[in-house]
């Protein structure tokens, strides 16, 4: 028995002709039919690309930034994440590590809906071991030892607006520092908090 979206077409061959009511334009549409039915195919709008990300970033310890494409073709731009570690990296130590890529497209994912062209004002990201031992109120198992957070902030941007942007994704790590004057981005598990 046929499956169910089988499709059943009249024999032109065994009569050496068509079928009585089937024309010769009714055949040719016949097969554009069927010829969709197989390939699956779409409008090839339906194929675009993934489009491109980009970040911007300013290190306020260093003063030195990044500004552009990370993520292209569907895949990451190895150049872009090596700059991006190091202007990202522990500057006590000069010691760099690779920034989560899902911490990245988080940063990403916050310019776009915060529609701003400012660079995200970093003031903390990777952090050594060392580094995060005597950085004050740092927690044993910070994420930023991973290079999975960052500590920022968004001129012309409220604190607790940049806070509401990172709860609205609903995952993740996310506090808030209001007197201070960040906000604290991760990839960790879903946490929340403010802290002074």
């Amino acid at each position: 028995m046929p499956p169910e979206n089988f499709l059943r077409i009249p024999s032109v061959l065994s009569t050496g002709g068509p079928q009585p009511g089937l024309s010769r334009r009714g055949i040719l549409g016949l097969g554009a039919v069927v010829a969709l039915g197989v390939t699956g195919s779409r409008p090839a709008a339906a194929w675009e690309p993934e489009p491109e990300r980009a970040v911007r970033l300013y290190n306020c310890q260093t003063g030195e930034s990044f500004s552009g494409v990370y993520w292209a073709e569907g895949r990451p731009v190895a150049e872009a994440l090596a700059r991006i570690d190091w202007v990202l990296r522990d500057h006590h130590s000069d010691v760099c590590r690779r920034i989560d890529l899902a911490l990245l497209h988080r940063l990403w994912e916050m310019q776009e809906k915060l529609e701003s062209t400012k660079p995200f004002e970093v003031l903390s990201a990777f952090r050594s071991l060392d580094t995060n031992r005597h950085t004050k109120g740092a927690a044993a198992a910070s994420l930023h030892v991973q290079g999975k957070a960052v500590d920022l902030r968004l001129s012309g941007r409220r604190t607790a607006d940049l806070y509401r942007c990172a709860l609205s994704f609903g995952d993740g790590g996310a506090g808030c520092y209001p007197q201070r004057n960040f906000v604290h981005v991760d990839t960790g598990p879903t946490r929340r908090w403010v802290g002074a």
